[in-house]
C-alpha cells in the first residue's frame, strides 16, 4: 500500500463553511502526494451534516479524505493528537479550517523539508484574508517568555526571505514526523491557545530547527472562531502562558529574562485587569495554571532531560521586548486593542 508523502489534518467545530472552502482550495494544490484527515471535534448535528453531503461528493478529489467524528470538543491539541494517530505521511501538516491555501502552499513547504534535514518544521507566510496583510511570518518568542507572530501588520512584500525562525504558527505548519515520534506532539492539558507555542518551544529544546518559507502562502480569517476578548481567549491566553513557563522554560533561561517577565506580568495585570476589567477571569486563569503545576512540573523533568541544547543557543533565539518593530506593535495593541 502506497503511503502519501504528506498528511494533512484539518479540525472543524461547527463552521463547515469554512471547513468546506478550506478543502476546495486542496484540489488546487500542485503538490498532489497527500491525503487528508478530518476531525470533527463534537459540532452539532447541522454541521456534520453539512460536511458528510459536502463529503458524499468525494469522487471529485484527488486526494483521499479520512473523516472522524468526535463526541465531544477536545480542543486544538486533542483534536490534532486524535487525527495524528490515523496519519501515515512522513510529513504532517496542520492547516486551520478557516484558512484557504495557494496552489503552491504544500509543495513550497515539502521541498523546503526535503532541502534540510535538520529541520523539524516549516512555517508558512500567513496572510489576512482577502488582504495583503500579514497576519504570521513563522513565530517569535520574546524575552518576556512570550511568543509573537512575526511581521503582523506588515505588507505581504515584506518578509520574503527564507529563513530560520523561532517556530511555526500550527495554522498552516509542515512537520516532520520523526521529529514528532521523537518529542510528542500538542500538550492537551493546553486545550487551545499557545499549544504551538509550547510546542515550538520543545522543538527548540531538542535541538531541532524551524525553517520560515515565504514562498508557502495561505489566507487567515483570524478570529473566525474564537472571538476577540471573549472568555475562551483570555482564560487561555493567560494561563497557557502561565503552563508554558512552568513546563519549558529552563531555570537559567528564566532567571536572564526575570526584568522583562516582571515587567510583562505587571502590564498583563494593567491590560485584563484594569483597561478590560476582566479581574475575576484573569486570576481564574492563574488559579487554573496553580491546580495543573504539579501536572506540568512531572513533563518539565521528562522535556528538560532531553534538552540538547545550552542556555545561550535559547537566549540567542529569544527577541529582545524592546526590539523596535515588535515593541511597537505591543503597545499599539495595548493602547487600542
Amino acid at each position: 500500500m502506497n503511503m502519501p508523502k504528506v498528511t494533512v489534518i484539518i479540525i472543524n467545530f461547527n463552521a463547515p463553511d469554512n471547513t468546506i472552502k478550506c478543502i476546495d482550495a486542496l484540489k488546487s494544490q500542485t503538490f498532489k502526494d497527500f491525503d487528508v484527515v478530518l476531525i470533527d471535534n463534537g459540532s452539532d448535528l447541522d454541521s456534520i451534516n453539512t460536511l458528510k453531503i459536502f463529503l458524499s461528493e468525494r469522487d471529485f478529489f484527488d486526494f483521499k479524505i479520512t473523516f472522524v467524528q468526535l463526541n465531544k470538543n477536545l480542543g486544538f491539541s486533542g483534536g490534532n493528537n486524535k487525527a495524528l494517530e490515523l496519519s501515515t505521511g512522513k510529513y504532517i501538516a496542520l492547516l486551520n479550517n478557516d484558512t484557504v491555501a495557494e496552489p503552491n502552499w504544500l509543495g513550497e513547504l515539502v521541498s523546503a523539508m526535503e532541502m534540510y534535514p535538520e529541520v523539524g518544521a516549516c512555517a508558512s507566510k500567513i496572510l489576512v484574508y482577502d488582504s495583503h496583510i500579514i497576519d504570521s511570518a513563522g513565530d517569535g518568542f520574546l524575552r518576556t517568555l512570550k511568543g509573537y507572530k512575526r511581521g503582523e501588520g506588515k505588507n505581504k512584500e515584506s518578509y520574503s526571505n527564507r529563513e530560520f525562525v523561532f517556530g511555526a504558527c500550527a495554522a498552516a505548519a509542515l512537520y516532520r514526523k520523526e521529529m514528532i515520534d521523537e518529542i510528542g506532539f500538542l500538550d492537551e492539558d493546553f486545550f487551545l491557545i499557545h499549544e504551538d507555542t509550547d510546542f515550538n518551544f520543545r522543538i527548540q529544546l531538542a535541538g531541532w530547527k524551524v525553517l520560515y518559507v515565504p514562498t508557502a502562502i495561505v489566507y487567515h480569517k483570524v478570529r473566525s472562531s474564537i472571538k476577540r476578548h471573549s472568555y475562551i481567549e483570555t482564560f487561555f491566553t493567560m494561563r497557557n502562558s502561565y503552563l508554558l513557563k512552568i513546563k519549558s522554560i529552563p531555570l537559567g533561561v528564566l532567571f536572564y529574562c526575570l526584568p522583562e517577565v516582571l515587567l510583562s506580568f505587571f502590564l498583563e495585570f494593567l491590560y485584563f485587569c484594569i483597561k478590560h476589567r476582566q479581574v475575576k477571569l484573569y486570576f481564574k486563569a492563574i488559579g487554573s495554571a496553580i491546580v495543573l503545576m504539579p501536572k506540568m512540573l512531572k513533563k518539565r523533568k521528562i522535556i528538560l532531560k532531553t534538552k540538547k541544547v545550552d542556555n545561550k543557543y535559547l537566549l540567542g533565539m529569544l527577541t529582545p521586548v524592546f526590539e523596535k518593530g515588535v515593541f511597537r506593535i505591543k503597545i499599539r495593541k495595548f493602547l487600542y486593542d
